[in-house]
């Protein structure tokens, strides 16, 4: 019989991987998504997605491409009804959330608390945790609740309300890399 060892190796903490979760709802701008994704294939920061079915007719409409192919892009992929998903948990550590592009109708939803899908749910438990949200707001022109549930969601303390205005492809996408501290990296061929 081996004797316990008195003194067992001192493991120290493992540093949890670097994830980012990007949601993509049913607007305009799918391209900020897509380009997101992109980058973050170029990075070691895990993507892990989800899309609402009106952000696969929008990609479809605005880019021709499969939304199946666009799934590819991210590290993992879920369901947008999958409430129990892994992202639903604030267990799961992420750098935060980035919606882009963010409809209107996610927007009332977050600000209200009302966590009906998994990209409502996963922003909800992202605030909850206090992580930094992301929402790429491109719709417009916007009605007086809309524009009150956006100065409601810019007030809370790590939410980040950006729209694209004029700004070109790639300045949105290096301003969204830039809010999780994410530089653009060399192709890692994941």
């Amino acid at each position: 019989m081996e004797a316990p060892l008195e003194n067992p190796p001192a493991l120290g903490p493992r540093a949890a991987p670097e994830r980012l979760i990007v949601a993509m709802t049913g607007v305009e701008g799918s391209r900020y998504g897509i380009g997101l994704l992109e980058a973050l294939r170029q990075t070691s920061v895990e993507s892990h997605l989800v899309m609402c079915a009106c952000a696969r007719q929008a990609i479809r409409a605005e880019t021709g491409m499969d939304p199946d192919l666009i799934r590819k892009l991210a590290t993992r992929s879920y369901h947008p009804h999958n409430q129990a998903a892994k992202i639903s948990s604030g267990s799961f550590l992420t750098k935060g959330m980035v919606i882009a592009p963010c409809s209107v109708r996610s927007l009332s939803a977050i600000v209200n608390g009302y966590a009906t899908t998994l990209v409502t749910r996963a922003a909800d438990v992202t605030l909850k945790e206090r992580r930094p949200l992301v929402l790429l707001v491109n719709e417009s022109p916007l009605s007086p609740i809309q524009v009150e549930n956006l100065r409601r969601a810019a007030t809370v303390p790590g939410v980040v309300v950006s729209w694209p205005g004029q700004q070109a492809d790639d300045e949105v996408i290096d301003g969204l890399l830039a809010q999780f501290a994410i530089p653009r990296g060399p192709v890692l061929g994941r």
